[in-house]
């Protein structure tokens, strides 16, 4: 999916974001294949996610979308953990001032991936009846933040559920890219979990050129250099 914003945060933001979850253009990681059942995904792994919520999502609802993603992840042995939950206040209306404002805070220990999970207000909904919609956004410089619309507000959320954004998104934190089949994001979940040195603190990261981020620490300061507009690591 292509976007062309004019400037600012617009263009900061949307230069390190390739998860982008919206109702048109490419909206998938790819269609399930038989290699999903047939790779090695190795020994069972947690992936530790920290949780910015806004007031109207409840604790509830973000187990429930948790669930959801572990559901999918079982076969890969991943099971998504919440080291804390914390409130959190929308930066702005639009994804690309939610966005900045995620990209922006640091990732500290013990979190593996940061997620907010938003919820929807009157002006998403009018928005959701004249323009597409993004449901989500995970950034490309790491593949170690974003954000998922975790409530309803829209027709077009019939089709694209709270729980499928989330989903999608998560399948984004682990790296994987938009495609017609899921063959190269089974590979690269692979080869993520045996990347991921024996005792080591961090679940790896993924750059925009598909290398492995290695340390928390790494992943943050090429995070912030991608916002600063200047080359990563």
């Amino acid at each position: 999916m292509a976007h062309h914003p004019a400037g600012g945060i617009a263009a900061r933001c949307f230069a390190i974001a390739l998860g982008c979850l919206a109702l048109s253009g490419c909206t998938s990681v790819g269609v399930q294949t038989g290699m999903r059942h047939a790779l090695d995904y190795g020994p069972r792994m947690q992936l530790r996610v920290c949780v910015l919520h806004t007031p109207d999502v409840k604790p509830a609802r973000v187990d429930a979308l948790i669930r959801a993603v572990n559901d999918e992840f079982a076969d890969y042995g991943i099971e998504v953990v919440v080291p804390w939950s914390r409130p959190w206040q929308r930066a702005g209306f639009s994804h690309e001032r939610l966005f900045d404002d995620i990209a922006r805070r640091e990732l500290e220990a013990p979190c593996d991936r940061l997620v907010a999970f938003v919820d929807r207000n009157a002006g998403d909904a009018l928005w959701g009846l004249l323009m597409p919609e993004v449901l989500g956004m995970v950034d490309e410089a790491t593949h170690t933040r974003g954000y998922v619309v975790a409530t309803r507000a829209s027709l077009n959320q019939l089709f694209v559920s709270p729980a499928k954004a989330t989903v999608h998104e998560f399948y984004h934190l682990l790296g994987c890219p938009h495609a017609e089949s899921m063959d190269a994001c089974y590979q690269r979940i692979a080869a993520l979990k045996q990347a991921r040195a024996e005792g080591a603190d961090f679940v790896p990261g993924v750059d925009g050129e598909g290398e492995f981020v290695m340390t928390r620490e790494m992943a943050n300061r090429t995070l912030h250099l991608a916002l600063a507009g200047q080359p990563g690591m």
